[in-house]
């Protein structure tokens, strides 16, 4: 039974990536950033401008969550980067996958924005797979309150939740955060990893991307 439902999964997954095209990932990056502002427009669920302002990364994942496979949940998204001069690179597309037994995965949905604040964790958006669940410990009252990762004096990683209530920190573990390969090589229209696209700049930012990209700036004020 347990393999008859993980070739379920499997087929889901190899079917919406044959689906990609550019027209999708555009409408995915515009849903991502209606998210996003909608998210900011809430006293109770925005993130605080002057952490966006020094945040190195960040990661803005849309999860939803699947009944039918106890715990299981899979997301997409887009990861950026900060460079030296403060400027945001083009979007790089990533999803999520995992398996969890906790309660407040089967089954939800709900929008996370990871903010990064530290260049050496924002390196790791360089790797293929990145597990920054493991960095967030869950928090409980508001999402208003994130789930941050204490490191040294300060987090070098805090995680928002859309849904008020929600522990954001538990609500991101189990389960990896990759590189979105198909997805970057289809919108960017050639092959180009993560590091070509948030650190070396080797691509230009779409309309969409900039989009995203000025709604991230002017939250940040």
């Amino acid at each position: 039974m347990k393999t008859i439902l993980l070739g379920i999964v499997a087929m889901g997954l190899a079917s919406s990536a044959f689906a990609l095209d550019k027209t999708e990932l555009n409408n995915r990056l515009q849903t991502i950033t209606a998210k996003f502002v909608s998210m900011q427009q809430d006293p109770s669920t925005r993130v605080p401008a002057d952490q966006l302002a020094h945040a190195q990364g960040v990661i803005l994942l849309d999860r939803s969550g699947g009944a039918f496979i106890i715990g299981y949940h899979s997301g997409t998204g887009v990861a950026l980067a900060r460079d030296q001069k403060g400027h945001w690179s083009p979007p790089g597309f990533i999803s999520s996958a995992g398996a969890s037994l906790g309660a407040q995965l089967g089954g939800g949905k709900d929008f996370f924005v990871v903010l990064l604040m530290s260049p050496e964790v924002t390196d790791a958006l360089k790797e293929s797979s990145m597990d920054f669940g493991a960095q967030a410990s869950a928090t409980s009252g508001t999402s208003h309150s994130g789930a941050e990762a204490s490191v040294n004096s300060g987090p070098e990683v805090i995680v928002y939740s859309q849904h008020n209530g929600l522990y954001a920190g538990a609500a991101i573990k189990g389960g990896s955060i990759s590189a979105d390969t198909d997805a970057n090589d289809i919108y960017y229209d050639r092959p180009f990893s993560m590091d070509d696209i948030l650190f070396e700049r080797q691509v230009a930012p779409t309309p969409e991307g900039t989009d995203l990209i000025s709604k991230i700036e002017q939250f940040s004020k």
